[in-house]
């Protein structure tokens, strides 16, 4: 390949081409943005520097039509279910888009307005893409930097992660470049052990338990691998132990103070009658449905799972790591009441983990570019072919031709590369049960 343009490039492709893709869209103009969940995770920032109402004591209008509410516990204390993670990686685009909107004379500083929408799905692009980044910085310590940017680009163009990037600024991606990071400065800190590492770690996975508490669950790969490899030498157990602990307890103190603030109790269990049955997930559901199959509507995942072989072939230690922390995501995952995660696009729980595939990913691509041409060039097509199929997905669903939450097969395969709604759209969809799920009865 010419010196122009070679396969470690791709991720500054892939920054060009949304970047185009953002400015050209401008979906801040056309899309709610702030809305349900997202103003749920966004509303600290307004209520605490435009309103000066965290309780909520004089509500203006506009949260209402965001589908704003929230939960009252058995005292009768009101909170928001969500945590204050999302809001605090929001921030910095939050407050340039607040005063920008001081200064301007069109847009008013209200929290809702186009300079907020903007700078949230700001943020979003550029958490995700700084993941990809950072996921291609990790894949470096296993794979050659050309199949590692590969597979990151890959990563993002053959998954959910352009919705949740340019259309929805959800938790998600915010969460995917956390942990990217994680395991890029924990592959460094393998080498070179050193606190300046723990720092960047602990600090990061408290922000990551903070956007979403299931989020713990990552740290399951270093903490393996840790165990496995035993790097740390008498005090330094304790030393970079408590460091990282008390980082993450750091962290996540804003969220301990909103609920001593809000409910007199340092924790609260926010999202009250919603619940987990651990006992039976619905693992197939979540993978294979046609509702939000992860492998269903991200279908490039198919091409991952050579991988877990060749990874662990190579890399015993790390492919178990592996393989324990996706099981354990997939099992709690899956056992939250509504698995299917209410109006969303695939299994949009799972975008945090996507890393972990691409470890896979990276494996299969370094194997299948090692073979003959005759297996090698329609192996390629195939992953292009997915790819595509999968950002195709991402504009169906933005234009709701793909149901936020009623999907069907039938209507699934009648959509097939379509950018249109097929007759009678509506007879095929299959609604989910909201209130059985709830009790944990068959939706």
């Amino acid at each position: 390949m010419s010196k122009f343009f070679r396969l470690e490039r791709l991720h500054q492709l892939l920054i060009l081409v949304c970047a185009v893709v953002f400015v050209t869209s401008r979906f801040w103009d056309k899309k709610p943005v702030i809305d349900w969940d997202i103003t749920l995770y966004y509303h600290y920032l307004p209520a605490l520097f435009i309103y000066d109402d965290l309780k909520f004591e004089q509500p203006v209008a506009e949260w209402g039509k965001r589908h704003f509410y929230m939960k009252t516990d058995e005292e009768g204390n009101r909170f928001v279910k969500m945590t204050a993670g999302p809001a605090i990686l929001y921030s910095p685009f939050f407050f340039g888009a607040h005063a920008f909107a001081l200064s301007s004379d069109q847009f008013e500083a209200d929290g809702f307005s186009a300079p907020y929408r903007l700078a949230l799905l700001a943020a979003a692009l550029a958490y995700a893409l700084a993941g990809i980044y950072f996921l291609k910085r990790f894949l470096q310590y296993y794979v050659s930097p050309g199949i590692a940017s590969l597979s990151a680009v890959l990563i993002f163009a053959g998954t959910n992660i352009p919705h949740y990037s340019f259309v929805e600024p959800m938790s998600h991606v915010f969460s995917f470049a956390l942990v990217s990071l994680i395991l890029w400065r924990f592959e460094v800190y393998r080498k070179s052990i050193a606190l300046r590492e723990v720092l960047i770690m602990g600090l990061s996975a408290g922000l990551i338990i903070l956007s979403r508490p299931t989020n713990i669950l990552i740290l399951l790969f270093p903490l393996i691998l840790i165990f496995l490899d035993k790097p740390l030498k008498g005090k330094q157990w304790f030393i970079h132990g408590g460091l990282a602990a008390l980082l993450i307890l750091i962290a996540v103190s804003p969220q301990l103070f909103y609920w001593k603030y809000m409910t007199g109790h340092w924790i609260v269990y926010s999202y009250t009658e919603e619940g987990f049955f651990f006992l039976d997930p619905e693992i197939w559901k979540g993978l294979f449905s046609y509702r939000k199959g992860w492998f269903v509507y991200s279908p490039l995942l198919f091409m991952c799972l050579p991988g877990f072989y060749f990874l662990i072939r190579n890399r015993l230690k790390e492919g178990i790591a592996t393989l324990v922390t996706l099981l354990f995501a997939l099992w709690v995952t899956f056992s939250w009441w509504c698995w299917w995660y209410g109006g969303s696009f695939g299994a949009r729980a799972l975008i945090e983990f996507l890393p972990f595939m691409a470890l896979a990913l990276a494996f299969s691509l370094t194997w299948l570019l090692k073979q003959k041409a005759y297996f090698k060039v329609p192996g390629l097509l195939v992953i292009s072919f997915l790819a595509v199929w999968s950002v195709f997905m991402n504009k169906q669903y933005k234009s709701a031709i793909i149901h936020w939450d009623s999907m069907s097969k039938e209507l699934f395969w009648k959509q097939f590369f379509l950018d249109h709604y097929v007759k009678d759209h509506g007879t095929y969809l299959d609604p989910p049960n909201y209130e059985a799920a709830l009790k944990g009865e068959d939706e």
